[in-house]
């Protein structure tokens, strides 16, 4: 009876300890775009403009939100393996957006700052956020 109880209690544990939340929060202080012409070229990326808003990442969801003024919603596919190199590191995602298209997120980390920028490539267009973490 004693070693039931004592399976059930590491049983509980376990679950208790999967349920913990990986779900990181940025918010974001700029914002840059580059577009693709009708000839397949990208535009030079605009200035930064200021943008004040948050982006989540919930790796239990499997899903990145943008809470922009049109909310972004972004499902992760996949995770590739983390780059690191001599300037900092970059955590990839293989995504699809709210409306079913394919696309790749990237999250940027530059060694000896604590500012991050998450890349977003959708066939048309790339946006780059200037981020911080938060939580």
């Amino acid at each position: 009876m004693k070693f039931l109880k004592n399976i059930s209690l590491v049983f509980l544990l376990f679950i208790g300890l999967n349920a913990t939340a990986q779900s990181y929060r940025f918010e974001t202080s700029g914002v840059s775009m580059s577009i693709k012409n009708s000839k397949g070229n990208w535009s030079p990326y605009s200035d930064f403009k200021e943008a004040k808003i948050v982006v989540t990442l919930d790796t239990n969801k499997d899903r990145i939100v943008v809470y922009s003024e049109v909310v972004q919603l972004y499902t992760i596919l996949g995770y590739n393996d983390p780059k690191t190199n001599e300037e900092g590191s970059v955590d990839t995602f293989q995504c699809v957006n709210g409306d079913g298209d394919k696309c790749v997120l990237a999250i940027r980390s530059m060694k000896g700052t604590d500012v991050k920028q998450l890349y977003i490539y959708e066939d048309s267009r790339v946006l780059i956020y200037n981020m911080k973490y938060v939580k």
